[in-house]
């Protein structure tokens, strides 16, 4: 059941369809007050929003469900319509449409009709000429690129980082966390620990901070940052304005990422400062730019130990990382909460499936099908003393095989399996092959069809009590000498109206008439007949000499 709604979560719905209602069409004359929220009823519903005032019909229980509640459709169908003027990506945000390489949902789609939170999956082109899908909305919300992104760093501020560290001789950390009062966990791209109490510098580039919004964020996450009493500086690309916080100077550095031209502007920083600092020559700055590289060679390596490092098999398995579109496992620590799609890599199997990473690195959980298959197959497996042979050896010896499963015997099956078999009926005049599941024989005590056939037919021509031939006709009886198709009957297991041929004989004395007909034709009449040829010759016919 789901979690009960509280008084003031059910006023808030309630007012919020009032606006909308108009009236009940199920209940005519029924307010919206007098309605529980689970109704059924349908009603009318006309669209509150600015400029639509659409009306639809819906049921009511539908509109004020938890999960995705029903709205107005006109309004649902143009937020996913082509954007009118101003509402395209292209005109809204320029600087990422420039990354916009194809449309892989919607190939006709592009940046001039796209809008900025579309669900469309996209391919997209880095400044470093990395190319990567995503979604056009998780782009709009600030998800940049896999590959320029190693746990919060880039290649870009690890190169800052060891120039700045060569150049004054101090420690400089990369991406500090901090969590700040009423805030949740904040990153900083440098952090410098001496002197204490230590500085704190984010480093702006015009590529991550002229979205819509960036200058709102690093506003709130300076200002609180000062609240906290930190020491912060920002370092930002030029022609991005000022973050708008009293007190805080305004660096600038670029325009691009040169490295070099950054770590200068953090040197001015640090020179005001009272900090040391010298000029780097070229080979130091090559040696600084060098541990750079590896610094973030490290840092998209993945973790030291990664998924792959504890389960290896999950590279073969692995198809796509749908949390984080591009990170693959050997990037991923095993304890990873990433949700991935997988496909089982047994060959006749192939099964597709998704899962948590850390439930297939560390739980060890993996295909479900052929999950499911090994658990039927032992629960199929008889233990000692349970198998077909030991519990029904005389069905046992009517076992030919075991259908789909080669090799198997009476000992490999429980008596009451539900796996088709091949047997041969033991009767010598049978031996009739036909399929069937052990449990079918031993729960409904079935066995060769064709002898049952046999056996129910049989049944079906055996006369009741006191209404055999025996019986009814003890005269034609007598002169009964046998069946011809199965000898074994009598006169007292044939009935009157029986069609087997029977082969009879006169009981006239000194007659020798011996003839074939039928009970049924025998017992016409009366029991006169087709009688005795001899004794009662076929007339001729009027036309006869």
């Amino acid at each position: 059941m789901g979690k009960r709604r509280s008084a003031t979560e059910v006023a808030a719905v309630r007012a919020r369809l009032k606006a909308e209602f108009v009236s009940n069409l199920s209940s005519p004359g029924m307010a919206l007050e007098d309605m529980p929220l689970s109704s059924t009823d349908r009603c009318q519903w006309r669209c509150s929003a600015d400029g639509c005032g659409h009306q639809w019909a819906a049921r009511l229980q539908f509109r004020t469900r938890t999960v995705k509640p029903s709205g107005c459709p006109e309004c649902w169908k143009r937020r996913n319509r082509a954007p009118g003027p101003g509402e395209s990506l292209a005109e809204l945000d320029p600087a990422l449409a420039r990354q916009f390489r194809r449309n892989l949902s919607r190939p006709d789609r592009r940046p001039d009709t796209l809008r900025p939170q579309s669900h469309d999956l996209c391919e997209w082109e880095c400044a470093q000429g990395h190319f990567w899908p995503a979604t056009l909305a998780n782009r709009t919300n600030g998800r940049g690129c896999p590959d320029c992104t190693g746990h919060g760093r880039s290649p870009f501020e690890c190169n800052v980082a060891m120039l700045v560290q060569a150049a004054c001789g101090l420690d400089v950390e990369l991406d500090h966390h901090l969590r700040l009062p009423g805030r949740r966990q904040d990153r900083f791209d440098l952090y410098l620990p001496e002197p204490a109490p230590g500085l704190l510098i984010d480093l702006d580039p015009e590529w991550t901070h002229n979205r819509p919004g960036s200058l709102e964020r690093d506003t709130a996450k300076t200002k609180a940052a000062l609240a906290a009493g930190l020491d912060v500086e920002r370092i930002r690309s030029r022609g991005l304005p000022p973050v708008p916080v009293p007190g805080l100077a305004h660096h600038e550095a670029g325009p691009g990422v040169n490295p070099e031209d950054w770590a200068e502007a953090v040197g001015a920083v640090l020179r005001g400062r009272g900090l040391p600092w010298r000029q780097l020559t070229p080979a130091e700055v090559t040696t600084a730019l060098t541990k750079g590289a590896q610094l973030w060679q490290k840092a998209v390596a993945g973790p030291e130990v990664s998924a792959v490092d504890v389960a290896p098999h999950l590279e073969e398995e692995f198809v796509a990382n749908l949390t984080n579109p591009g990170k693959t496992p050997d990037r991923m620590p095993p304890g990873c909460n990433d949700v991935c799609l997988w496909r089982c890599r047994k060959p006749d199997c192939g099964y597709e499936w998704k899962a948590v990473l850390n439930s297939r690195a560390l739980a060890g959980r993996g295909c479900s099908q052929c999950a499911r298959a090994q658990v039927g197959a032992a629960n199929s497996r008889p233990g000692p003393g349970e198998s077909l042979a030991e519990v029904n050896p005389t069905m046992a010896e009517e076992l030919i095989e075991v259908a789909g499963h080669p090799g198997w015997t009476a000992f490999d099956l429980l008596p009451t399996s539900n796996k088709t078999c091949q047997w041969q009926c033991p009767e010598p005049h049978c031996r009739f092959e036909y399929p069937a599941p052990p449990n079918r024989r031993t729960g409904q005590s079935s066995g060769c069809p064709r002898c049952a056939r046999r056996r129910t037919v049989a049944a079906r021509v055996r006369p009741k009590p006191g209404k055999s031939l025996q019986d009814v006709h003890p005269a034609l009886a007598g002169e009964l000498v046998e069946v011809i198709d199965e000898p074994d009957l009598t006169a007292k297991e044939l009935r009157p109206s029986s069609t087997k041929l029977c082969r009879w004989a006169c009981s006239k004395p000194g007659c020798p008439g011996r003839w074939d007909a039928t009970p049924d034709q025998r017992s016409r009449r009366g029991g006169t007949g087709k009688r005795c040829p001899v004794c009662h010759p076929p007339r001729k016919g009027r036309t006869q000499p």
